[in-house]
């Protein structure tokens, strides 16, 4: 059995605050086996790398109509620069080239929005997100319902924008090694379970979010960022 954090983010995502060995040695600290690099619209990773005792396994998160999709274990990269050549990924579009490149679909934190209406043909749910609760406390049970109506393997992320997220959530997954073709196979045929292990602070997003904004060269949105820094320390301190 190996525990991987299906869902973490580097710096390469627009949002996102730590090294793929920062990630790696957070990972290792919480015994973790592996952990997928599923950065926002980029496939960062050509192959497996192992780091810090732990194997970085190649992925991606890509935007599209109908949500985020993550793209796990692909074999080649994703052209995602062509699927988002106008905007958000068509969604068909976006599960047509995943699997061509060999990848496991899923969809992720599909109720992030409380009113979210996801009606994908994924190869798995993300039903343990670590940080969706902050904007819908029910989106992981909708997320739980909606695999079991659609009967879909459940999957675990942390969907960490920094090493101090790793490991927040995670799954179980019953593979022989933590090869890309183990993986697959085993979550294709279900042999995994997610696991929660704690909600990530709110103040963890406001960061990945001031980040994003300081990138952007925006004043109003740095502005507007630490204001919502300020706000998420506040929640997180008096939320029980």
């Amino acid at each position: 059995m190996l525990l991987v954090d299906l869902h973490v983010h580097t710096t390469v995502s627009f949002d996102g605050r730590s090294s793929k060995e920062a990630l790696a040695k957070a990972a290792a600290k919480r015994g973790l086996d592996a952990v997928v690099i599923t950065d926002h619209d980029a496939a960062t990773l050509d192959a497996p790398q192992r780091c810090e005792g732990v194997w970085l396994l190649p992925g991606c998160e890509i935007s599209t109509d109908a949500g985020h999709i993550l793209g796990l274990f692909y074999n080649k990269k994703p052209d995602i620069a062509s699927l988002r050549k106008h905007g958000p990924a068509p969604v068909a579009d976006a599960l047509a080239a995943l699997r061509e490149c060999g990848a496991v679909t899923v969809l992720a934190h599909p109720f992030e929005s409380d009113d979210a209406m996801p009606d994908v043909p994924v190869d798995c749910i993300e039903s343990e997100n670590s940080r969706v609760y902050i904007r819908n406390s029910r989106g992981n049970a909708q997320a739980r319902d909606l695999a079991a109506a659609m009967g879909l393997p459940e999957t675990g992320g942390s969907d960490a924008h920094s090493d101090k997220e790793v490991g927040n959530a995670y799954t179980i997954i019953d593979a022989s090694d933590c090869s890309p073709d183990a993986m697959r196979e085993a979550l294709l045929e279900g042999r995994c379970t997610p696991v929660a292990v704690r909600n990530t602070p709110r103040r963890m997003k406001g960061f990945s979010q001031l980040r994003g904004a300081l990138r952007s060269h925006k004043i109003k949105r740095v502005l507007v960022s630490l204001a919502y820094v300020g706000y998420c320390f506040v929640k997180d301190t008096f939320a029980h």
